[in-house]
């Protein structure tokens, strides 16, 4: 009898290779599985992308060669026919090739060589109701428990569940035995992490169901009226209820049986977001990101494959190549933020083209969600764009938007007031816990300090691998060290300048937890809690912060930008912004944009509740524009100054952009790599009609001992990128030395 040939994508070398294996053990392997095999004796995951015919028996076959067999099918049509096809469209576009792209696309733990531990599949007996024969046939009364209490479980349930609820084994096979029932075998998925978690059960006494606003009611009609594959912007303020109509739209698709994605840009608002969709839909609602453990992502994917049910996902940007099909909606709450960009490794994209593409090939329709929308998607708003637009321009309950009250430090300074925290802020703290009202405090940067420097000579303790100054940190018990926020290198203090001798250094700059210090200092009592990466880490990092704020424990919730995305804190009444000329002036082109966004959200977490709400900002330019605007609360006044700006300078997005990035080891090498690589797509940029700027050194030349170049191609809107077609690009590369493509980046 013949042996199949299969061809096994394994991940080797730069952009892997294919390797022939035979199937010798029968596993009836096809296009789109993920296998086990042997390379060199290394254990392997890869993906089958192509099955021969068998055209040698096994006999024949040993006399020309001979095939190692494939040792295990992991998981059988992992990748859909459609679902590739979409992938590789996607790879052409992010100039990497398909099999790089799937791997990227496909859950970690999948593709490449076999850790220790794997995931192994467990299936079932799934017990569910025969339809055609309990509605008109005669039961017996223990069959009419049966059938309630299956309909109770909605239809079906695990025969295990029905055996511990006192249904025998014998009563069962009777009653399949009469088509009162089926049965199937089903995988099954763990639910132990959501059940710790703390999430309650699907809730039919929410009342914000049926108390939606006229506002809300007329962005369901101008969703429901929009075509298939199209796009729909929720334009809605702070506070105004964008969450619920989200709700709403995912209801109707699953009435009409298909799954629904709602993507967020950072894991810390995955906590609510998943609390509030499984109080509605209880067990549909899965989650899908970076935080999820290894064997918790694969299981989520192996679910989404075996289901028959519509699920609804929420994730983070990667969640986008889930294989939901049939796919209704896709939901990108915080549209604007930049965590949505992938910007290294390699493939370079953004979740929300991703998305509007995903759409336009599915039939499914996008909501891009959000309080400040980015310059990009309001430049693509109907009539000129094909985007559509609903507002929502009033908060839930008619709350007021908090006023903002901006302190300038320049005054304090000339009062002789010099201190991190200024009067006016001091004062409103002052009285938090006698009112019972809570505050948020926004600090740039997380840590106790910027840097550290030496008073006698002025010298900056820098990384020994990077261009960045080290950060400084301290412990609960007062004792300080030096961490790299780029390449997480760490250090003790040193007693003495290694440039001068002196031993008079001094930490500038505050951070999350030098500011915490100084709350203590000032205001004895005030509980206090941070909230930034270094206090979030771990699975449930967020929802435990968050829930000890919610639940009173802290006055004050200090942290870094995460803490104005998206939290929903009905005790807020302050919202402060410590530092804001840090923000205002930083070297880069979407600077004030995302500035006034951060700020416009910050601002949206204070007077959500019953109590009106506050906003303070210390800056020493009060009468910066990014200032002017928060003011007023003028956004779109914003959107319309910086267009006209943009526009008549020809500056994204009224054009497009590329950068390569080049690193590597050897300084020298990169360089010359850097200049190989623009010498050979010059001429394709001049024909057609992009300009080359560089190669020159990145803003941090350094970073991790790497050398790091960049070249900067710029050119007309929607126009392709000016890079020859071919692997003739990577040639240009000195051993050692990488090299990434993004289109249309965010970060030059």
């Amino acid at each position: 009898m013949g042996i199949k040939e299969i061809d096994v994508w394994l991940d080797v070398g730069r952009e892997g290779r294919c390797f022939t294996y035979g199937d010798g053990k029968g596993f009836g392997i096809d296009v789109g599985d993920i296998v086990l095999v042997t390379l060199k004796g290394r254990p392997m995951h890869g993906l089958v992308v192509k099955v021969k015919d068998p055209i040698l028996s096994s006999e024949n076959c040993k006399s020309r060669f001979t095939l190692t067999n494939v040792e295990g099918l992991i998981q059988k049509a992992a990748v859909d026919h459609i679902w590739r096809e979409w992938i590789e469209s996607i790879a052409a576009k992010c100039h990497v090739s398909p099999y790089k792209m799937l791997k990227a696309a496909l859950p970690p733990g999948w593709l490449g060589q076999v850790k220790k531990r794997t995931i192994d599949q467990k299936s079932f007996w799934w017990i569910f109701l025969n339809d055609s024969n309990t509605s008109s046939r005669k039961l017996s009364f223990r069959q009419e428990e049966l059938r309630k209490f299956l309909l109770k479980e909605g239809g079906g349930t695990w025969q295990k569940k029905l055996l511990l609820s006192g249904f025998s084994s014998a009563f069962l096979k009777n009653c399949l035995k009469n088509s009162l029932v089926d049965r199937e075998k089903r995988l099954e998925f763990q639910k132990k992490e959501k059940a710790s978690l703390g999430v309650v059960e699907p809730s039919s006494n929410d009342k914000s169901r049926c108390c939606l606003t006229n506002e809300q009611r007329d962005a369901l009609q101008i969703f429901e009226k929009q075509p298939p594959g199209s796009a729909l912007l929720l334009w809605g303020i702070t506070g105004s209820g964008k969450t619920e109509v989200y709700l709403q739209m995912v209801a109707k698709e699953l009435s009409k049986g298909r799954h629904c994605l709602i993507l967020t840009p950072e894991i810390g608002l995955i906590p609510q977001l998943v609390d509030r969709f499984v109080r509605r839909f209880g067990e549909k609602v899965l989650e899908y990101h970076s935080g999820c453990l290894e064997r918790q992502r694969i299981s989520t994917w192996r679910q989404i494959l075996a289901t028959k049910e519509p699920l609804v996902v929420v994730g983070t940007r990667s969640s986008i190549f889930l294989p939901l099909l049939p796919l209704g909606l896709i939901v990108l709450d915080e549209e604007h933020d930049s965590s949505y960009k992938q910007e290294s490794p390699m493939p370079c994209y953004h979740a929300r083209e991703l998305a509007l593409d995903r759409a336009k090939k599915t039939g499914a329709r996008v909501v891009l969600g959000s309080a400040t929308p980015s310059m990009v998607t309001w430049s693509n708003l109907a009539p000129e764009g094909a985007i559509a637009l609903a507002r929502l321009t009033r908060r839930i309950a008619d709350k007021p938007l908090p006023d903002v009250v901006v302190v300038d430090m320049r005054q304090e300074l000339s009062d002789g007031h010099r201190r991190l925290l200024s009067r006016p802020l001091l004062d409103k703290l002052s009285v938090l816990k006698e009112s019972k009202e809570q505050a948020v405090i926004l600090v740039p940067r997380r840590g106790y300090s910027s840097f550290l420097s030496c008073r006698s000579c002025g010298d900056v303790v820098q990384c020994p691998n990077c261009d960045v100054s080290l950060t400084v940190h301290q412990f609960s018990k007062g004792y300080q060290w030096l961490r790299c926020h780029w390449c997480d290198y760490r250090t003790n203090i040193g007693f003495r300048c290694i440039q001068c001798g002196s031993n008079a250094f001094k930490p500038f700059g505050a951070g999350t937890q030098r500011v915490l210090e100084h709350l203590e200092a000032e205001l004895e009592g005030l509980r206090l809690l941070r909230f930034d990466r270094d206090t979030t880490r771990g699975r449930d990092g967020h929802r435990r912060l968050l829930a000890q704020f919610a639940a009173g424990e802290a006055d004050v919730l200090i942290g870094t930008q995460m803490l104005a995305k998206g939290m929903d804190l009905p005790k807020v009444t302050l919202a402060v912004v410590l530092a804001a000329d840090g923000l205002l002036h930083r070297p880069d082109f979407f600077a004030e944009e995302q500035a006034l966004q951060l700020f416009m959200q910050l601002a949206g977490r204070a007077g959500r509740g019953e109590r009106p709400g506050k906003v303070l900002v210390q800056t020493y330019s009060p009468s910066h524009p990014v200032i002017v605007h928060l003011i007023d609360g003028s956004y779109e006044d914003f959107l319309k100054k910086e267009s006209k700006l943009r526009r008549s300078s020809g500056l994204l997005p009224y054009s497009r952009a590329c950068l390569l990035r080049l690193s590597g080891y050897s300084a020298s090498l990169t360089a010359t790599s850097a200049t190989a690589v623009a010498e050979y797509i010059r001429p394709e940029c001049n024909s057609e009609g992009w300009m080359l700027l560089g190669p020159s050194p990145a803003l941090v030349e350094r970073v991790a001992g790497k050398s790091r170049w960049q070249i900067l191609l710029h050119g007309p809107a929607l126009s392709p990128l000016p890079l020859p077609l071919g692997g003739g690009i990577w040639g240009c590369l000195a051993k050692g030395v990488s090299l990434s493509i993004d289109p249309d980046p965010i970060q030059f």
